[in-house]
């Protein structure tokens, strides 16, 4: 029998994580991949001329939106009303909702190409993480694109799904990945989806600024807040404010430099150059892997600090 005043939801996240980390499904058998798939058609079906008024784009954005999520949010809530299992519904959605393995995995395959010389087929590996153009990227600088995707993809759609499951279960941790999974895909940073696309990243930014603080917090104060504070500073340019100071923060535990200019399929976009002693190699992608897993661990030990203390008052 479970303790009374003991939540069973952080024991839970931790037996889906484990579960995540020894036996991730696969991108070709990941409900993620059909739904990326299904998204990116309502996108083409619905948004077919970018360069209509802006206006008519953001209300075709909005309903597009609801038109997509609504229907999966709404089978989800249905089965939680006839589910006699509901923790077991729980699990189900939160390991379905979770795919950071699998990006994980592909950006260690990048680095392995690279330190074996092969640029051509490690630019073909990045394209799942990227969304820049890759084709001219040196070693350093894809390199570079890898470890910001790494960083900025574990505050969301790992960290993110993972305050999202405490906060309102499995339900609420599947509608934020859905919601994310359709920002990615309509991302506004493509001339195609600039406008179309704005609602679902305006509602996505708002929805990431919990789990982004929370990781900004966590590298600041492992990595000297003093540092952090004197990289966030610098002068901001085409990147989102929570997104900057989070790889300002990257930036500093890495002693790396990020940022610098993009390709979004449209000439150069100057962006913050976050500069460091150093520039990026190869190497420093395990060292970003490992700076995310240790940021994990932390603050999976801080929540069962947290569900312990909350059992021990309540034993009062």
């Amino acid at each position: 029998m479970w303790p009374d005043g003991l939540s069973v939801y952080p024991p839970l996240l931790l037996a889906v994580l484990l579960l995540h980390r020894l036996l991730p499904l696969p991108d070709a058998y990941h409900p993620l991949t059909a739904l990326r798939f299904l998204c990116r058609q309502l996108g083409n079906k619905v948004n077919p001329d970018p360069n209509r008024p802006r206006q008519q784009l953001y209300i075709s954005g909005t309903l597009a939106l609801l038109v997509f999520c609504l229907p999966f949010i709404a089978l989800g809530y249905a089965l939680y009303a006839v589910s006699e299992l509901p923790y077991a519904l729980d699990a189900l959605l939160l390991y379905l909702s979770l795919d950071w393995q699998n990006q994980r995995g592909q950006a260690m395959l990048v680095q392995q190409q690279l330190q074996a010389g092969q640029l051509s087929l490690a630019r073909q590996s990045a394209k799942p993480l990227l969304l820049r153009q890759c084709q001219t990227l040196s070693a350093m600088g894809l390199s570079k694109a890898v470890i910001e995707s790494l960083v900025l993809r574990a505050s969301t759609s790992l960290i993110g799904v993972l305050c999202y499951f405490l906060l309102g279960a499995g339900l609420a941790a599947f509608s934020y990945r859905l919601l994310l999974l359709v920002q990615q895909q309509w991302n506004c940073k493509l001339p195609t989806y600039r406008y179309f696309g704005r609602p679902a990243a305006m509602l996505i930014r708002l929805l990431n600024t919990p789990p982004q603080l929370l990781c900004i917090l966590i590298l600041a104060i492992q990595h000297g807040i003093k540092r952090c504070y004197h990289q966030a500073r610098q002068p901001r340019l085409n990147i989102n404010l929570l997104s900057f100071w989070l790889l300002g923060c990257a930036s500093v535990a890495l002693q790396r430099s990020l940022g610098g200019p993009v390709y979004y399929q449209q000439p150069k976009i100057s962006r913050s150059r976050l500069t460091q002693r150093h520039e990026p190699e190869a190497a420093d992608i395990a060292g970003a892997a490992k700076m995310l897993a240790f940021m994990q661990g932390l603050l999976l030990l801080l929540l069962l600090a947290f569900g312990l203390l909350q059992w021990v008052l309540t034993l009062r």
